[in-house]
């Protein structure tokens, strides 16, 4: 089947990973695949570096340069690049990328998107997933990463009948039984995302402060965003500075996973994130907050803590507990990982979301 994916790509992150794990399933499946990515003028960093790796990986993957908003150069080359690959469905993630292939789009294919989630971190993407919404009302199918997001977006006026939940998937390497891990007895903390008001990790912060919560605890951060320098302020005014690493944007997300006692995630809102996929396919524990997908990749009790999102006393709490029961929760995620790694991987991916490329070709 000939597919073409479309994405105007951000930093390496959820989103973009699971196009690239998903498009390189995808080719494995022997479809015709085209990967164009919007390259945005204002910061074409983004976009070239998500190339080298789409390349990397052997997906077919070319430019189309975007100037602005709203760019009718990039519209019309958008247009003829569809028109050349002639595909049975064009695959969007992204609302920028949406709304172009809509309006591009010729002959008779169909229109696929995938919402990876909503973030509502300030007024403008407010105001942005409102258009991706209006925009899902037109678009052929609709991907829900979660059966809770499913739900979200019937909730919000998507037709179900529009709507089809194919899980994130995640591909990382078998955690092995003899591989020595450098594990700091319940002590070693990991967070990993975007640094940004949606991801809650202040919330953390102020319960890692707390007089309740033993000093030994130390939490590493991969990532980086609009909160970051305050964040570290803030650590540094709960006198924690001393227990927290700010490591950045980092690419050796396995490797930190090895060196982790648990994952953290305080997030508001999230989708089905990759983090939690990560950690629990390489049986990592997981304490996060309660939201989106993430209860359907988290045993509670078993193999992490499900917390009220934004309660710090809750927090508190769960890492008192977590430091005190923390082998119980390692012995059930190791139980669980082969679970995860079979119903999120990227051929379990690419099988689900081939079965509705076909149902779309037939309507």
């Amino acid at each position: 089947m000939r597919l073409t994916h479309v994405i105007a790509p951000g930093p390496i992150a959820g989103a973009e990973n699971v196009v690239l794990q998903g498009t390189e399933a995808l080719l494995e499946r022997d479809h015709e695949l085209s990967l164009l990515v919007l390259l945005e003028q204002r910061n074409p960093e983004h976009g070239i570096l998500f190339a080298e790796e789409a390349r990397a990986r052997g997906i077919p993957t070319e430019f189309v340069p975007v100037q602005g908003r709203v760019d009718f150069r990039a519209l019309g080359t958008l247009r003829a690049a569809l028109t050349a690959h002639a595909p049975v469905v064009v695959h969007a993630h992204g609302y920028k990328a949406l709304s172009y292939s809509l309006a591009a789009r010729s002959g008779s294919a169909s229109v696929a998107v995938t919402h990876h989630g909503e973030t509502s971190h300030c007024a403008s993407v407010r105001f942005y997933e409102r258009v991706a919404r209006a925009l899902y009302r037109r678009s052929d199918r609709v991907f829900s990463v979660s059966r809770t997001t499913t739900e979200q977006l019937v909730a919000r006026g998507i037709p179900r009948a529009r709507v089809r939940t194919v899980p994130n998937p995640v591909a990382l390497s078998h955690p092995s039984q003899t591989r020595p891990r450098f594990l700091g007895g319940g002590t070693e903390l990991l967070f990993v995302g975007r640094l940004s008001e949606e991801k809650g990790l202040d919330v953390l912060l102020r319960a890692l402060a707390s007089p309740h919560v033993p000093t030994r605890l130390r939490l590493d951060v991969a990532g980086d965003g609009p909160c970051a320098v305050r964040w570290k302020a803030l650590s540094s005014s709960l006198g924690i500075e001393h227990r927290v690493r700010w490591l950045g944007v980092r690419r050796d997300i396995p490797d930190l996973l090895d060196r982790a006692d648990a994952l953290v995630l305080p997030s508001f809102r999230e989708g089905l994130p990759l983090a939690v996929l990560e950690a629990a396919s390489s049986a990592v524990p997981v304490l996060a907050s309660r939201v989106g997908g993430v209860p359907e990749a988290v045993w509670e009790g078993e193999t992490g803590l499900l917390l009220p999102p934004g309660d710090v006393a809750a927090w508190e709490t769960a890492l008192v507990r977590w430091h005190r029961d923390h082998n119980n929760l390692r012995i059930g995620a190791r139980r669980r990982a082969a679970e995860i790694r079979a119903r999120h991987s990227p051929q379990r991916w690419a099988q689900l979301t081939t079965e509705h490329y076909r149902e779309l070709a037939r309507a």
